[in-house]
Formats: structure tokens, sequence, C-alpha cells
């Protein structure tokens, strides 16, 4: 059974409209054309060159990824412009490439919610609340990251060992991934009650995770100022780094596209090849 790539965009802005997207970001069916009829889907958070070749290899027509693979703007489409690699090789493989970027962040799919549940937050609400520039879709709580209270305070070196050892556990990524690069900064033996996670970079997030009272920040790529304002604000941070801080969104859209009983019959994979870059 056939579907075509239109529907799967619906699918997809069911949950995370494109009008939630910010201004400055790229989303939607950026290669290819909707009505084209799809059997086969590759997951991916990065659209690398390697993506691509196994969606190739997999006989997939729709690439579904987080970041957009037309970002920056292509001044040309030259086979010696580095840039427009990916989109070249889309395109000489007749292979659609659908991005959920920001928009997505705001979900329900979102890994910050994920990464809040399995480190046992309660009372979870958005970090950084959204308004939706029609009043009538306010009532919908939705925003960039979570905040939450964990059951009784624990302390940070217990609670971050305990996180680590659950994502290392099956269920939460796609596949099992090396905890490279995971940082933390404050005194272990401070007690930790309120949490705020942030999927992806989220130095930015430091000033609002300081206001809304948290004692720990957990997000990915904090530069070393951002690090310093928030120990100086009493709060640690966790920085597990942007991949692993997103890649529990692959799973997670997986799980919501296989469930869909349109899609029933099409063959959904998450991308093997789609890694941290660092060693």
């Amino acid at each position: 059974m056939a579907v075509t790539v239109g529907l799967v965009a619906q699918l997809i802005e069911k949950i995370a409209p494109k009008s939630w997207a910010e201004e400055w970001d790229n989303v939607g069916l950026l290669v290819g054309s909707g009505s084209k009829t799809i059997e086969r889907i590759l997951i991916t958070l990065d659209g690398t060159l390697e993506v691509v070749e196994e969606a190739k290899a997999f006989d997939a027509q729709l690439i579904v990824a987080h970041h957009p693979v037309i970002f920056r703007p292509l001044k040309n489409l030259r086979a010696d412009n580095a840039a427009a690699q990916v989109p070249l090789r889309l395109l000489q493989h007749e292979i659609g490439y659908y991005a959920a970027h920001t928009n997505l962040d705001q979900s329900v799919v979102s890994p910050s919610r994920v990464l809040g549940e399995l480190i046992g937050l309660e009372k979870m609400e958005p970090l950084e609340r959204v308004y939706d520039v029609n009043p009538s879709r306010n009532s919908e709580e939705r925003g960039y990251g979570v905040s939450g209270y964990l059951t009784r305070p624990e302390k940070l070196g217990v609670l971050w060992q305990n996180f680590l050892d659950k994502l290392k556990e099956s269920g939460v990524y796609s596949q099992a991934y090396e905890l490279t690069g995971v940082r933390l900064a404050g005194s272990l033996e401070r007690e930790v009650r309120k949490v705020a996670i942030v999927n992806g970079s989220g130095g930015r997030f430091v000033p609002k995770a300081l206001f809304k009272g948290a004692d720990l920040l957990i997000t990915g790529d904090v530069d070393h100022h951002a690090v310093l304002d928030a120990l100086e604000g009493g709060m640690a941070v966790g920085d597990l780094g942007h991949f692993l801080s997103e890649a529990p969104m692959l799973r997670s859209i997986y799980d919501y596209l296989s469930s869909e009983k349109s899609l029933q019959g099409i063959e959904i994979q998450v991308s093997s090849v789609n890694r941290s870059p660092w060693l």
C-alpha cells in the first residue's frame, strides 16, 4: 500500500503545525513533491550524505528529519558547492525530504518531555511558553523545554548517574548510542528538586531556568559563559550534547507514525548511520 508525501506531511503537522516554527526556521517539504507516492520512510535527526545513501539502500522515497537540509540560502546547486551536495543527491535519487524543527520542539513528541518523564518529573510544564497568533489555540500548553519537580530532593551526583544509567536502557533511544561528550557542572552534593530540560542548543535558556527556580538544567551545546552564569545563579548544568539531547525524538516520531492507521503497510525505519559527530 502506498501513500502520498502530502499525507505524511499532514500527519506530522497535526501535532506540529508549520505555523509554530520560528520565522528564521525552514520546515516542511524541502525537496520533492507532495503528490509523490511512497512506501518507505527513513527517520533521522540530520540529513547527511550518509543518511541519503542509507535511504537509497532502504529504497525509501521520503526522509523525515528534524534538522532542515536547506537552512542558509543556497546560491547555487553546483557540484563543487559543499552545501548543495545533499539536495543534489536527494534529487538524483528522487528522495523527498521533510523537516520538522522548531515546530516539533514544541510538540507532544518533544524529547524534552521524553527526558522529563525519564528522570521522573512531576507537574511538568513548558519552560518557555509560546503563544499562538490565533487566540483560540492558546489553550494548548506548548512551548520550548519543560520544567518540573522530582518526587523528592536528590543529590546532584546520584541523580545524574541514575539518569545516565536510564539513558543506556532500551526504549529511550531508537538504538544504543555512546554517551559521548556528556558533561556536568555543579556540586555533586547539592540537592536537586526542580529540573529544567531543553533539547538541542539550550544555552539561551539559562536565564529562563534560573528565573523559574530550577536547581538543574539539562540541555545540549552550553557554552562556557552560560555555564558560569548558571553556577553563579546557583543552578547546576548537565550537557548531553546536541545529538543525545534530541535523539529520543526519533523513537517518538517512529511510534507516532507507526500508530497511524493511514500508514499501515508503510515501512518506517530509523537511521542507523546518523549519530553524534563527536568521537
